[in-house]
């Protein structure tokens, strides 16, 4: 998937889903997938891309897009929270 079609999955997501998924996200340090509905494909091939472009538009930290591990989805993780808390 290239770059320029992940732009514009995220450009035309619902503003509403994109803009409470980043509140969730830069409240709490991670958002599940389901927040960001139609965009499963962009989590499956396009993962790093996905983190650079939300970083872009508003979510704050080190946006990481990690598989869940049961496989079920995907969880959108602020990395620098994730291993401070890990780490303490």
């Amino acid at each position: 998937m290239l770059l320029e079609e992940v732009v514009e999955i995220i450009e035309l997501t619902d503003s509403d889903h994109l803009s409470q998924a980043m509140e969730l996200f830069n409240e709490h340090g991670f958002v599940d997938a389901e927040s960001l509905p139609f965009m499963n494909v962009v989590f499956e091939t396009a993962p790093d891309h996905l983190a650079k472009k939300l970083s872009q538009i508003g979510f704050k930290g080190l946006v990481q897009v990690e598989k869940n591990e049961d496989a079920s989805g995907f969880t959108i993780i602020n990395a620098d929270r994730v291993l401070l808390k890990d780490s303490a």
